[in-house]
């Protein structure tokens, strides 16, 4: 009898290896691919960009001259001719045709600020692609070991399953013990369930990937990752100096600081311009209206700064300078805490990663097949088998976790130093 339970759940029992098919429509994404589609098609990308433009449309607008003024004044009503709009030789009209003179370099000044504001448009629109670029490659590495769990959990319920119908039919003929039946589909149900949340972590990382590349959220997504070697240890040739340094010149926050400090003083210099009054030069005409007919005349006017001399303005710009290089003192500290603390967060990462034995998956994977056809064979009790099922997922998505733990903790150090020092 036992020769014949062996033989029915053998042939029931699948390996935990087993690969799903997948379904026609999945879209199967490289990094590389991902990435071009993010930088064609990301919305955020693509909206931020058109703040460049916008910048670039001040620099214009600061660098015109004001458009010379013409005005002209006719009589309306002559009561002594009884006629309206008199024209002619005994009409009284005037012009004026009036420019101003823009004085102490304002309009170069207000170029150079907006100009200052293009560059700092570009580096916050930069550092907007180093942040959602992060976002992409975490999501991509995420999604494909939260899949390679998905996998795992799918091949042991389908392996359970099979144990299940067997359990059944060996019920029937009074081989085996209700309870061992109930026990595992107990273990059963539990595994499940708790796919079902893994499922729902998937989906949401898978969401979040396919929004960043614009994919139909209906497209299901599978990453396609070659993973590197055991070998590879970026670390090694890698130290915090270098981090800092390549961070210190490369970081778009940190540049758009510094940018910052510099529109600031530029806006000072021109709050400063702008206390200094322009002058308006014209020419004037009167038919009959002066002390001579066909009058004419040179006109300079300019405002007398006797109250008004910008102070306000003044002291707001000198106030934006300190707040900038307090704000620029603030984003290098942070800038030096972040690459120590993700230097040293890579450091624990490799090292836990580092401690793993190359042949333990397949050894486990071995293992855990040995002990399927020792429960079938009745040499091991029922308990031991679901502890070792257990142990094996367990042990299989800690060894994911620590895979991708490692991976997020080296895109993190290029996030940091604001270009791509590692490439996985």
């Amino acid at each position: 009898m036992k020769k014949q339970l062996y033989l029915i759940l053998t042939v029931l029992i699948t390996c935990n290896a087993t690969v799903h098919a997948q379904a026609p429509d999945t879209l199967h994404l490289t990094l590389h691919e991902a990435e071009q589609r993010f930088i064609h098609s990301n919305l955020s990308l693509l909206a931020a960009k058109y703040n460049i433009d916008i910048a670039k449309t001040e620099v214009i607008t600061s660098g015109l001259y004001h458009n010379p003024e013409l005005s002209f004044e006719n009589v309306l009503y002559d009561p002594e001719n009884k006629r309206w709009l008199e024209p002619g030789y005994h009409g009284q009209n005037t012009a004026e045709l009036s420019q101003v003179i823009i004085l102490a370099g304002k309009r170069n000044k207000a170029v150079l600020l907006a100009q200052s504001q293009v560059k700092l448009s570009e580096h916050e629109f930069y550092d907007l692609v180093r942040t959602l670029t992060f976002t992409l490659r975490d999501n991509f590495y995420h999604l494909s070991f939260l899949q390679r769990s998905l996998g795992l959990y799918d091949a042991q319920i389908a392996s359970l399953n099979r144990i299940v119908t067997g359990f059944k039919e060996q019920l029937a003929k009074g081989n085996i013990a209700q309870k061992e039946l109930l026990r595992i589909q107990s273990l059963l149900y539990t595994l499940k369930a708790t796919k079902k949340e893994l499922q729902q972590e998937v989906n949401a990382v898978s969401t979040e990937l396919k929004m960043l590349t614009r994919i139909d959220p209906a497209i299901p997504v599978t990453p396609v990752w070659t993973e590197p070697s055991f070998s590879f240890h970026p670390l090694q040739e890698l130290n915090v100096q270098q981090l800092l340094d390549s961070a210190r010149t490369h970081r778009q926050d940190l540049l758009a600081a510094k940018e910052n400090v510099n529109s600031q003083e530029l806006n000072r210099k021109l709050q400063k311009a702008l206390a200094v009054p322009d002058l308006t030069v014209g020419i004037t005409y009167d038919r009959q209206g002066s002390y001579i007919r066909d009058y004419t005349g040179v006109k300079v006017a300019m405002p007398l700064p006797l109250f008004n001399r910008n102070q306000g303005n003044i002291r707001q710009a000198e106030s934006r300078i300190l707040q900038s290089k307090t704000q620029l003192q603030h984003a290098e500290d942070q800038l030096a805490h972040e690459v120590m603390q993700r230097y040293t967060d890579a450091l624990n990462a490799e090292a836990l990663y580092e401690g793993i034995d190359q042949e333990f998956d397949d050894q486990f994977h071995h293992l855990i097949e040995e002990v399927q056809k020792n429960f079938v064979r009745r040499n091991i009790s029922l308990l031991e088998f679901i502890d070792f099922y257990d142990s094996y997922k367990e042990t299989i998505i800690s060894l994911h976790q620590i895979r991708y733990n490692r991976y997020r903790a080296l895109e993190q150090i290029n996030f940091v130093s604001g270009t791509q020092l590692i490439h996985l």
